[in-house]
């Protein structure tokens, strides 16, 4: 039972791209990038950021909590009469 060359094909494809991620991950292992040190921040710049961070994290929840209570009290129940359910044609707009 011999494959077809669509099979073949696919099959090449998948083992290129396989031994290409295989290379690439070995090279990345012994030959690093010099980028990955540049965010090494000292004790008292990683303190700073993270209070910027806590302090935007709070000026945004106090600001989706106002706008929840906004939405809480202009809450209201959709209740379709028999009429609007039973129309089907669209009412003529008053002028």
């Amino acid at each position: 039972m011999a494959l077809t060359r669509a099979a073949i094909i696919v099959i090449v494809l998948v083992a290129c791209l396989a031994v290409t991620a295989l290379g690439a991950a070995i090279f990345r292992h012994y030959n690093p990038s010099e980028d990955e040190g540049r965010y090494n921040f000292s004790h008292e710049q990683q303190q700073y950021m993270r209070s910027v961070r806590l302090r935007n994290l709070a000026a945004l929840r106090a600001e989706a909590m106002a706008a929840r209570h906004e939405l809480d009290s202009r809450c209201s129940y959709y209740t379709p009469s028999v009429e609007t359910e039973s129309r089907t044609d669209p009412q003529p707009h008053a002028n």
